[in-house]
């Protein structure tokens, strides 16, 4: 499963437009910025993460630091409650807020019985891999263990 880091920093309104152009280039020097969402810079390495941090700190601008899953192709059911989409219209999901899942080999009946029931549970699909990787409520991971062992299938949390 892959993971991505979003740090985000303040509203940069009120400083000056050459503090605004080197803290642009502060931040194109310290991290390569794979996607964006308003003040939110999204990088895939942890260190890039880290160092985004400390230079967003630094400046006294640092806002909120997130672990995220990219999803490669939601579908409608993508809950923006659980992430967002960016300006490049890339979706990701608050690690903190989703668990993912895939449903294991198992009788084909079963399975769709127990994806009724987990469909009201289900915060995004992601169905450009096989096979599919489900999302559901952090919260909700043992409740997704549950429904599916009633009707004896079984699930990876991935």
């Amino acid at each position: 499963m892959q993971i991505v880091y979003g740090v985000e920093h303040r509203e940069l309104r009120g400083h000056s437009p050459g503090f605004i152009s080197q803290f642009v280039r502060k931040i194109a020097s310290t991290a390569k910025i794979v996607d964006r969402d308003d003040r939110l810079c999204i990088v895939q390495s942890e260190s890039e993460y880290q160092a985004l941090q400390d230079l967003f700190k630094e400046d006294n601008l640092f806002e909120e630091a997130y672990v995220l899953y990219p999803l490669q192709s939601p579908t409608t059911s993508f809950n923006t409650d659980y992430g967002f989409v960016s300006s490049s219209n890339h979706a990701y999901l608050y690690k903190e807020m989703a668990v993912p899942f895939r449903m294991d080999e198992g009788n084909e009946e079963q399975t769709k019985m127990a994806m009724l029931q987990l469909e009201e549970h289900i915060v995004a699909v992601d169905d450009s891999v096989n096979p599919i990787i489900y999302f559901a409520d952090r919260q909700q991971d043992d409740l997704v263990k549950q429904i599916v062992s009633a009707y004896d299938v079984s699930v990876t949390l991935l």
